[in-house]
């Protein structure tokens, strides 16, 4: 009995585990399989609103004058005082510089003198003109009084009554008489061309005169303009000489920026200009917008340019701008009738944006009119398309994997 107990109970163990598992196999749940749900993306949404708009043109310019002046020297000297620093902003008149003028004053008086010399001689040469009139008149009256002795000497030595010595003699004095009349009367006619001399050289006096003098007026550097300071080249105690630059300086009324504009965007601002419609534009400078407006276009395309430089003038304080500097300018291009704006995110390829239907995307296409500013320095286009309405909305970012009726959820909305 024992024996048959130790063969059974093994096959009794492995039967028991051979059923417990067949009814824990029988027993569990059904494993159905997981049907795959299609992803939701969320996008930045736009609406399509359509107004009448300015393109704007973004290009980069350079602050210029055409009034900035390099004052030199006119004269040697040295500089005695300077009052003008780099960067300050000077008036009219306002003295910048200051030469040593002892040396001019010194020639001046110079000068001066050779001038009173030569009018003196002039009125001695007028005086003396004066008495040689008079002398010519009694030099003639000499001259006839010889000529009458002579004639009556002649009878006389023909009626044996003189003597051919008296004859001689009389002749003598007669040529003697006819000498002095000879250079009276050249005295008188050289009075003109000798007075001419002398008038000549007073006006070469005069004028050399007047040039040290304008040399002394030009020993103080004063500013021909409103205006504001760039450069100084020299320091109290250093020798200059004429031609030699002093102070560098631009007026600040006359500041203007300097931009090339692309060929395809000239025919627009000419006829701009043409009908005398204001062409404005914006830049930014230390935080502040500042507006321009175009005042002309070059006359003159350079070798290697790719468009025409066009000059805005500066509206407001323009001293508060360097010259030199370099800054992107806005341009606001005539207005645009029917265009809407989207942001330069919502473009895909060169002109196609997704229209979002039903939380689905679907591919529009457009057509591109200009860069817009929307009020901000963002990047912004305007576009028109026949495809889309007011209030349609429209994928503003950009989504790697975007495509026609890929299903997206709209987080924010961009205005």
């Amino acid at each position: 009995m024992k024996t048959v107990l130790r063969i059974l109970l093994p096959v009794i163990v492995v039967a028991l585990g051979i059923g417990g598992f067949a009814l824990l196999k029988s027993s569990a749940p059904v494993d159905h399989p997981l049907e795959p749900s299609a992803r939701v993306w969320s996008v930045a949404g736009v609406a399509v609103e359509y107004k009448h708009l300015s393109p704007t043109l973004r290009l980069y310019g350079r602050v210029e004058s055409p009034r900035e002046t390099r004052l030199s020297s006119a004269v040697t000297a040295d500089v005695k005082e300077l009052t003008a620093l780099t960067g300050s902003v000077v008036t009219k008149g306002e003295l910048l510089l200051r030469l040593d003028d002892h040396d001019l004053k010194l020639m001046l008086r110079q000068r001066n003198a050779e001038v009173a010399d030569i009018k003196a001689q002039i009125e001695s040469e007028k005086k003396r003109h004066g008495s040689d009139i008079t002398a010519l008149k009694h030099e003639r009256a000499l001259y006839d009084l010889a000529e009458r002795a002579l004639k009556r000497a002649e009878r006389l030595a023909q009626t044996q009554a003189g003597t051919q010595a008296r004859v001689d003699e009389a002749q003598r004095a007669l040529h003697l008489q006819a000498l002095a009349l000879t250079k009276r009367q050249r005295a008188v006619s050289d009075h003109t061309p000798r007075l001419a001399q002398l008038d000549a050289r007073l006006n070469r006096s005069k004028a050399v005169r007047d040039q040290v003098r304008r040399d002394l007026q030009r020993s103080e550097l004063t500013a021909p303009f409103d205006g504001r300071i760039t450069a100084v080249h020299v320091s109290p105690g250093d020798r200059v000489r004429p031609g030699d630059r002093l102070i560098d300086l631009f007026d600040t009324n006359f500041v203007e920026l300097r931009t090339q504009v692309p060929n395809r965007y000239l025919p627009t601002l000419r006829q701009a200009l043409n009908h005398g419609s204001a062409v404005t534009a914006t830049i930014e400078l230390n935080g502040n917008a500042i507006a321009l407006e175009l005042d002309r276009l070059a006359g003159k395309i350079e070798r290697g340019q790719g468009g025409v430089d066009a000059f805005f003038n500066i509206i407001g304080e323009k001293h508060v701008i360097e010259l030199g500097r370099t800054v992107s300018v806005f341009v606001d291009l005539p207005e645009e009738a029917n265009v809407f704006a989207l942001p330069a995110t919502a473009v895909y390829g060169a002109n196609n944006v997704y229209r979002i239907q039903d939380n689905r995307l679907s591919m529009v296409q457009v057509e591109r009119v200009g860069d817009y500013r929307n009020g901000q320095w963002g990047s912004w286009i305007l576009f028109r398309s026949k495809n889309l309405s007011d209030g349609d909305m429209i994928l503003a970012n950009q989504l790697p994997n975007a495509v026609e009726g890929l299903k997206v959820d709209i987080l924010t909305q961009t205005d």
